[in-house]
């Protein structure tokens, strides 16, 4: 049984910065995504503007290019290999694939967020074909939409409906609750979009699709029911860390900071803080887990 030293599960700022880190510190980490390349939820970007160091503002695809250049830039490669579940008693971790496993003394969990769900009939059976959570998926399967409707008020809500005006789409922006949860330029450039519309207080309350897509909204103050057929849903209602469910083996809370309750975890990025968070913040926190773990291995 061939044992690591380090195994980083995803590929996204987080799992790349400790991946390239590692590499820095004389620890050649191996590299797991399910995507089997690095990018992770950043490539759904519209506009990247905040990171410090970039000339000018990048698109999610173009900073995702970045990320592969940065790992090849430490001859660093991503296994496509989609992690399903992780043992360990600290110090030796199993990380368990379709394909069998793999055996690390220490390990970097930065395998990010998986969205929240509508709930609604027949949402898992369209997914994929006419009902998303992530914009680049959503283009690749419908490269020119006509019309989509997103469910969603926050900032990847409206990330994602300036990125599908931007390529020429009628986007019908569902918000619950009275206002945007995004604010400032990113709530601004939405409300100023002519073709972004904006319903507020409404809800999805159905969807289906025969013979096509349909969704059913319900605006919460008159139960006025609106009916659309849009190229496609797309879901943007929060998302949640995949750490829980790929630790649950293990038995252990996740604490609030990088490196875990039991020695050689380490968790890092949006898997740590449970939601959506900043790039910079995900960067951050890959140095910090990475420098950890190879403290751990020295020590």
């Amino acid at each position: 049984m061939r044992q690591e030293q380090v195994i980083i599960v995803g590929a996204g700022p987080a799992g790349t910065a400790a991946a390239a880190q590692c590499q820095r510190l004389g620890v050649t980490p191996v590299l797991l995504d399910r995507a089997g390349i690095a990018g992770g939820l950043a490539e759904n970007a519209y506009c990247i503007e905040n990171y410090p160091g970039i000339p000018k503002p990048l698109s999610g695809p173009q900073f995702a290019e970045s990320l592969r250049a940065h790992l090849a830039r430490f001859d660093l490669m991503v296994g496509k290999v989609e992690v399903t579940g992780i043992m360990g008693n600290g110090g030796e971790f199993s990380v368990k694939h379709a394909g069998g496993e793999l055996y690390a003394r220490a390990l970097i969990l930065a395998s990010g967020t998986e969205p929240r769900r509508l709930d609604l009939a027949g949402e898992d059976d369209l997914e994929g074909e006419q009902v998303f959570n992530e914009v680049r998926s959503l283009l690749r399967r419908h490269p020119k939409p006509r019309e989509v409707v997103i469910v969603g008020g926050g900032e990847a809500a409206c990330d994602y409906a300036l990125t599908l005006a931007s390529v020429g789409a009628t986007v019908h922006l569902v918000v619950r609750s009275d206002r945007l949860k995004a604010r400032g330029r990113l709530a601004r450039a939405v409300q100023r979009a002519p073709a972004i519309r904006v319903s507020y207080g409404t809800g999805c309350e159905r969807i289906s699709a025969s013979p096509l897509l349909t969704v059913r909204l319900r605006a919460s103050s008159t139960g006025s029911i609106m009916e659309l057929n849009p190229s496609a849903l797309l879901v943007a209602v929060g998302r949640r860390s995949t750490a829980p469910r790929l630790l649950d083996r293990l038995g252990v809370p996740i604490a609030d900071c990088v490196a875990g309750s039991m020695p050689g975890l380490f968790v890092a990025g949006d898997a740590r803080i449970g939601s959506l968070g900043q790039i910079g913040m995900a960067v951050g926190d890959g140095i910090r887990a990475a420098a950890a773990a190879v403290d751990f291995l020295e020590h």
